[in-house]
């Protein structure tokens, strides 16, 4: 028994056939469009496979998927791939952390900073309870389009008499000359 593709419907034709004219289309959807063109045209599977160079069986792959949910089934299905190791909850937890500003040290530990870095969101989200490697810190937050820092510790002196120590700019830097106008 041949296999065709069922009637298409008018808005289901304009999609097919806008897909198999595309110049932005993935490659494989307007491949697989053509299979659907062809097949309502009454060409047979493998005719199609022929014409297109590819295989009969996955010419009736994309036949039966169209005729199971119309034009959506020509996208990729969903593979299951691994797991999340960090469920939502985790990852709220680290996005919800770099968002926020970072602890003042106590007793001058580290120098103060106003920005995160993986490194320190790491060993506070492990203080919080939730031990975390740097690298999924990473991950996490270039998914949400977040930033951290690289460490600069020269933002905030811990010294309270640190501008009268610093004292003026030194006059010894040139002044840049104005160019003319």
């Amino acid at each position: 028994m041949a296999l065709y593709v069922r009637q298409l419907s008018d808005e289901e034709r304009t999609t097919i056939q806008r897909l198999t004219h595309s110049q932005t289309a993935p490659v494989r959807l307007a491949a697989r469009a053509w299979i659907i063109k062809l097949s309502a045209a009454g060409e047979t599977v493998p005719a199609i496979a022929r014409r297109l160079d590819g295989g009969a069986k996955t010419v009736r792959v994309w036949i039966r998927r169209f005729n199971a949910d119309g034009v959506a089934a020509l996208d990729d299905a969903p593979r299951p791939g691994r797991p999340r190791t960090y469920d939502e909850d985790a990852r709220s937890r680290v996005i919800a952390k770099a968002r926020s500003l970072p602890p003042k040290p106590e007793n001058g530990a580290l120098p103060p900073t106003c920005h995160w870095t993986l490194d320190r969101l790491s060993e506070e989200l492990a203080e919080d309870g939730l031990p975390i490697k740097r690298s999924q810190i990473r991950r996490i937050l270039k998914a949400e389009h977040l930033k951290w820092q690289k460490p600069r510790t020269w933002l905030e002196s811990d010294d309270p008499h640190f501008a009268e120590k610093r004292g003026r700019s030194l006059t010894s830097t040139p002044t840049r000359r104005r160019a003319a106008p």
